[in-house]
């Protein structure tokens, strides 16, 4: 019977990359939700495209990203989160969604104060982002 004998720096090879993927979900997610809420100057192609990414462009991500990450969560059932979690989880794509294609819902972060309503929106999509991916 044949043995797989691999060093050390192998395994930790493996686990570093297995991390860096939710990192890097993560470091998408925060980025695209810091574009978003207006916290990230517009991001402009010059190299002959002429194209500049719409917060629509960061709605897209942010939700992609976030289904992706709770999809591969060892815990994607919402009966091993508790209560507080599931409110964060379930409210992180309606405020996503909702900022870009309700005006209602966008004049209501507004009415909170701007920046301060687009701040508490981004704070409580980065908590339902880290709950989702516990």
């Amino acid at each position: 019977m044949a043995m797989n004998h691999r060093g050390l720096s192998a395994t930790i090879n493996d686990y570093a990359n297995l991390r860096s993927f939710p990192a890097m979900l993560s470091a998408f997610f925060l980025a695209a939700g810091a574009y978003q809420f207006g916290f990230i100057d517009p991001i402009h192609f010059n190299w002959g495209l002429d194209y500049t990414l719409t917060t629509e462009h960061a709605t897209f991500t942010s939700v992609g990203v976030l289904l992706v990450a709770f999809m591969s969560s060892e815990t994607k059932q919402l009966t091993n989160y508790e209560t507080w979690e599931k409110l964060f989880i379930g409210a992180t794509p309606v405020i996503i969604v909702g900022q870009q294609y309700w005006t209602e819902f966008d004049n209501l972060l507004l009415d909170l104060g701007d920046p301060l309503g687009y701040q508490i929106a981004l704070v409580v999509t980065i908590v339902g982002w880290a709950a989702a991916i516990r």
